[in-house]
């Protein structure tokens, strides 16, 4: 996706905190969750506040989205109204950061768990440094922004994608559980059979017994 969907420029918290609302497209939603079994059933929506703390920005708020999911079992689709509640510290990205997928120069945390570009003027104050520098951890998984725009679209994703049930399972559907013993048969109650081997043995023993009784 070239345009993002939910964008709002920095510029605009200058003055304070803000308010977005916005209705989530149905094709936005069937697109971002391409990868998944879910199936958008009509438009959602994303509310969030802004707002600046120092050079970083904070948003919170929540998205609401009614999808199907199809049963592991029958695959009979589900219904199920997510609510994702969304929080993120954005810190912008450093400068010649590698841009994500849609073009807005930040990546989510939990992608950008790899090699991060910095630009030449950066590159000579880090002497004895390889031409394609590893960021260390800590720096490449910050959730950023470009500086500019905070684009929210990759973060809204990902949000309602870990809000996706693991395990969809219709509600009327026997359990699997299955006891850890099996009930005794009836012929547990009564005597049980001596064994043909033991049978000469267990009448001697009889004997025995009838004697010592006269």
């Amino acid at each position: 996706m070239t345009r993002p969907e939910f964008a709002v420029p920095v510029a605009d918290l200058s003055r304070g905190e803000k308010s977005a609302t916005w209705r989530i497209p149905a094709a936005w939603l069937k697109e971002v969750l391409a990868e998944t079994e879910a199936e958008p059933i009509e438009d959602g929506e994303l509310s969030v506040e802004l707002m600046k703390s120092g050079a970083d920005v904070v948003v919170r708020g929540h998205a609401d989205v009614r999808v199907t999911v199809p049963c592991v079992v029958t695959l009979t689709p589900l219904t199920f109204d997510l609510h994702p509640e969304i929080f993120l510290l954005l810190s912008p990205a450093p400068a010649g950061a590698t841009s994500s997928k849609s073009g807005t120069g930040r990546r989510p945390a939990r992608e950008a768990r790899g090699k991060a570009r910095v630009s030449k003027g950066e590159k000579a104050d880090l002497r004895g440094w390889a031409e394609d520098p590893e960021l260390s951890s800590e720096v490449a998984a910050r959730d950023t922004f470009d500086g500019e725009t905070v684009v929210l679209d990759d973060f809204v994703r990902e949000f309602i994608v870990l809000e996706l049930p693991l395990y969809p399972r219709c509600p009327d559907l026997p359990s699997d559980e299955t006891p850890a013993i099996a009930p005794p048969s009836p012929e547990s109650d009564g005597e049980k059979p001596i064994d043909p081997r033991l049978q000469p043995l267990a009448a001697i023993a009889k004997r025995l017994g009838e004697q010592k009784k006269e």
